[in-house]
């Protein structure tokens, strides 16, 4: 977990920067990590002026994907049972009071999910909504996300990707200099909800 060590020592901004960005579970602060993806759609619906039909038919299969990964994602979880980086390294490599770096709440109170970690839930919708979005926007369409502007509490400061696919690999990984996941967690969370994209695109739509 270096990575996290040298966030806190203040070596590495970018990371920190990412790690806040995404880190949609803060209780009272943030929206949820599937409502991201609505917010990020909210911000591509008026650029593109879809018609009433194609903006129903875009919401509609963003809901059933992320819905989709949500289920299949904690029926994993459950099923694998796999420990936190906070529990393995407290456990196992003698430092009891190592933290994530987690919506920090200013008195060093910060805070680790309390479910099991593989896969991760973050790359899970991010994978799945992002296989919907760019059937929507094209497989390039370069895009600043702008959910999170104007806040204060954490590092909220918008990012620009070259593509769809870009924002949800980085938002998979984000968890890692966070500190809630390992790397496994994000990158099988990632094909699952790929996957999960492209099964709901493969429905009767028309």
């Amino acid at each position: 977990m270096t990575i996290v060590n040298k966030i806190k020592s203040g070596e590495n901004h970018d990371d920190l920067w990412i790690a806040q960005f995404w880190s949609d579970d803060c209780p009272i602060l943030t929206f949820t990590p599937a409502g991201r993806w609505i917010s990020i759609a909210n911000q591509i619906v008026p650029i593109f002026r879809p018609n009433m039909m194609e903006t129903v038919a875009l919401y509609a299969k963003l809901g059933m994907a992320l819905s989709d990964a949500g289920v299949k994602a904690w029926e994993q979880k459950y099923k694998y049972n796999l420990m936190r980086p906070i529990d393995y390294i407290r456990q196992n490599m003698g430092n009891p009071n190592w933290n994530t770096l987690m919506c920090p709440d200013g008195s060093e109170g910060y805070y680790t999910p309390n479910f099991p970690a593989y896969p991760s839930g973050h790359a899970t919708f991010a994978a799945a909504a992002s296989v919907v979005l760019e059937e929507f926007v094209g497989p390039s369409y370069r895009m600043t996300d702008r959910s999170h502007e104007g806040r204060t509490e954490f590092i909220g400061k918008p990012r620009t990707f070259n593509s769809i696919r870009d924002m949800a690999i980085e938002n998979a990984h984000s968890r890692i200099p966070l500190g809630v996941h390992f790397r496994v967690d994000s990158n099988v969370g990632l094909n699952i909800g790929y996957a999960i994209g492209e099964k709901v695109l493969g429905l009767p739509w028309n």
